[in-house]
């Protein structure tokens, strides 16, 4: 009974950020939530396996891995909630363009700025959830603000 609170508590922790990088690589809630569960059943099943270390990176690292699987299988791209939305406010211009620059951006790229920024991780943990050494993570999330950037102003030009 205590392994299945401890599994629980573990869910709680890390759920809310698990499903918030997954969002930001999938750009699609109910396909996000999917990709959650699967997941979470993939981390228990393999958490006999588990070295220690931060238990969010390893997670984002499972995570990453589910979604690059899933895409792998041919599933349908999702469709972007917001392009039904009316551009004339401000504020969804702005989520509109930073999804659209996002989406511009390679994979690893992309993938690594989320970790950093949106996730909050630290260099070393996107260099271990990304299977990189810190160095080449500091490089590729500079790289990813570089092209981030540059898409960005295209888009708001």
């Amino acid at each position: 009974m205590a392994t299945q609170t401890t599994i629980e508590d573990f869910y709680r922790d890390h759920s809310k950020a698990v499903y918030a990088f997954l969002v930001s690589l999938c750009r699609d809630r109910i396909w996000a939530e999917d990709l959650m569960q699967d997941t979470f059943v993939k981390a228990t099943r393999s958490m006999i396996g588990y070295q220690g270390g931060n238990p969010r990176s390893w997670l984002f690292t499972i995570a990453r891995s589910v979604f690059i699987d899933d895409v792998r299988r041919k599933r349908p791209t999702p469709t972007d909630l917001l392009e039904d939305a009316g551009t004339s406010d401000p504020d969804i211009t702005e989520v509109q363009a930073i999804e659209s620059a996002l989406e511009r951006m390679p994979e690893r790229q992309r993938t690594a700025l989320l970790l950093c920024d949106r996730a909050d991780l630290s260099y070393a943990d996107v260099a271990e959830a990304m299977n990189i050494t810190p160095a080449a993570a500091k490089v590729l999330i500079h790289r990813a603000r570089m092209s981030f950037r540059t898409h960005y102003t295209e888009i708001s030009a």
